[in-house]
């Protein structure tokens, strides 16, 4: 089956560190058909509260909800049964805060499939309250 083998995960920041999500993703059909990987930046979700169902309905259809206030970042695509891309943001702003989506676009039989898992960033002013849990390297 197709899923993600490695998916980004929350994380706190101070402003000026350097930030990296890792997304990977693991094709169902035979090695060779497209598969593109996105990640796009999404603001609006300061508030999220349904966190847990996030990553447990990753095959969204239809692909995007409208209204929603997105950027797309980058794009990759390959042609194989596996793709990973890393995001990588230096010296993260306190504006870089908000919700950051790795999409995946699954076209193994003809159809496009999109999958997407969600990480959340949080950006504190340098020199802020930080915990110790939140600043491991």
């Amino acid at each position: 089956a197709a899923l993600f083998t490695e998916t980004p995960h929350d994380m706190t920041a101070q402003a000026g560190e350097d930030v990296e999500m890792a997304c990977s993703f693991r094709g169902s059909g035979s090695p060779s058909y497209s598969l593109e990987i996105q990640w796009w930046y999404v603001r609006n979700h300061k508030d999220w509260t349904d966190k847990q169902t996030w990553a447990s309905s990753q095959l969204i259809s239809p692909p995007e909800e409208p209204g929603k206030e997105a950027t797309k970042i980058s794009v990759v695509k390959v042609v194989g049964s596996n793709i990973s891309h890393k995001l990588r943001l230096s010296r993260v702003k306190l504006e870089d805060e908000g919700t950051y989506e790795c999409r995946v676009i699954d076209s193994s039989d003809g159809k496009a499939r999109h999958h997407k898992v969600k990480a959340y960033l949080r950006v504190e002013a340098a020199g802020g309250p930080g915990h110790p849990q939140d600043t491991e390297l």
